[in-house]
């Protein structure tokens, strides 16, 4: 990465209190707390595409939240074009507010079912006191950048469907006219076709507006179309991160390859090597000692349980935590 970047996350962490200091003891946790994002840092370029992967529970939304500040952080910091934003951005100047928008992931449920489209898209200039604009004609601008006709202004959250809820919601968060857009499962709920419409159109609203995105998903064929770089979490953790074909091409950590050999490929006659993950996601108030995807992972031998490993630089740009990676031969048990 050349250049600083847009958006700088280091060391982010966010914790939820799950019991006060006797029920911890009675029930013997090891903390009176749950960390749903550790020790995260990352980066995303101006104009570029970053994408969070993982399974549900993983710290995706939690992160993304974060950064925004709609989520408390305890640790870490995080900068915005060059601004450090206290508290995880709780606390931020109003041009982070206005430079970074959320798409969140239900397109409908995020709409205010007692607001027409125009009033819903011309929230956030109500919001920010901006006076000079007019409701009607930005209504028509932003619905005619995404795709809609102008007619929709006078509709209804109930009288969308999924498709058209997401462009709204594209058109709302675009409104300001934001260097940042956060995306959380922006395909979610949604038939393939109108998937790949909405694909389309968050590359081309990036090409012609140039955009950052910060992309929440688990769909996998969405990612590898659409971001430069990808970062796999894992228990609140990246445990690989780096450009998007070099870790298609050849990844490195186990959980990375797991996840891309769960996905269906519609060549019947193409063979792809199988991991099988065994057993269940651990609790997040019992994290496994080591290395904490040890459990589940294939490939874990002794060092696995009695050392937890960094991230640390694999090579290309790219970074893994995990001590054997499976593009380098492991040595003997």
């Amino acid at each position: 990465m050349t250049g600083a970047p847009l958006l700088a996350i280091d060391g982010l962490g966010v914790r939820f209190r799950i019991a006060g200091p006797l029920l911890a003891r009675l029930a013997g946790l090891q903390s009176r707390f749950i960390d749903a994002v550790l020790d995260v840092s990352l980066a995303v370029a101006a104009g570029r595409t970053l994408a969070l992967v993982g399974e549900s529970g993983s710290g995706k939304t939690t992160l993304a939240r974060a950064t925004l500040g709609l989520a408390r952080s305890h640790a870490g910091r995080v900068r915005f074009d060059g601004i450090e934003l206290a508290a995880g951005a709780r606390h931020a100047p109003a041009l982070f507010r206005r430079e970074a928008a959320f798409m969140f992931q239900d397109p409908v449920a995020s709409l205010s079912p007692r607001m027409n489209v125009q009033s819903l898209i011309g929230e956030p200039f109500a919001i920010h006191r901006i006076r000079d604009a007019d409701p009607r004609r930005e209504a028509a601008r932003l619905l005619d950048l995404v795709g809609l006709p102008a007619g929709f202004a006078g509709r209804y959250p109930h009288e969308l469907s999924g498709g058209q809820a997401r462009r709204v919601g594209v058109a709302r968060a675009l409104a300001l006219s934001p260097k940042l857009v956060v995306a959380d499962e922006p395909t979610a709920g949604l038939d393939v076709s109108v998937q790949g419409e909405v694909i389309n159109l968050l590359g081309d609203l990036q090409r012609d507006l140039g955009l950052t995105y910060l992309i929440i998903s688990h769909n996998l064929a969405l990612v590898r179309h659409i971001a430069d770089e990808i970062a796999i979490m894992y228990l609140g953790r990246i445990v690989e991160r780096g450009p998007t074909a070099a870790i298609y091409a050849r990844p490195a950590h186990p959980y990375t390859a797991a996840l891309l050999a769960a996905q269906p490929d519609p060549d019947p006659t193409r063979r792809r090597a199988e991991i099988v993950l065994e057993g269940e996601v651990p609790s997040l108030a019992r994290r496994p000692q080591g290395c904490e995807f040890r459990t589940r992972c294939p490939f874990a031998q002794p060092r696995c349980a009695a050392e937890a490993p960094t991230l640390h630089d694999h090579g290309g740009g790219r970074e893994i935590r995990c001590h054997f990676p499976l593009d380098r031969p492991a040595p003997l048990a």
